[in-house]
């Protein structure tokens, strides 16, 4: 079984258990880029850039949580569950940061 896949099913039963517990609105974040925090940059970061090892784990991560919280929401008949990618928006971020006022 494959890091993702475990990760996913872990995930999909704590969120079930949110919803037994009672949780109506949840926002469940994706990863960030792993890669890129400080630690991981000193650790294995090449040349100042990220760990491309961890970006790549994120982006094979996020989608399918992504799709996991899609499809628990279906089987429970309601938006429960609310995804934000922090990949994403940190890139926005990154990449556009004229659009928040820098």
């Amino acid at each position: 079984m494959t890091h993702t896949l475990l990760l996913k099913l872990i995930c999909h039963k704590l969120l079930q258990r949110l919803y037994d517990l009672g949780a109506r609105r949840v926002i469940v974040t994706g990863t960030g880029p792993m890669g890129c925090v400080p630690a991981e940059l000193a650790l294995r970061g090449t040349s100042g850039g990220c760990s491309a090892e961890l970006q790549r784990a994120a982006s094979l991560y996020n989608p399918q949580l992504q799709h996991m919280i899609q499809g628990l929401n279906k089987k429970i008949g309601k938006d429960v569950f609310i995804a934000a990618n922090t990949a994403l928006m940190h890139n926005d971020f990154v990449n556009n940061p004229a659009a928040y006022g820098t």
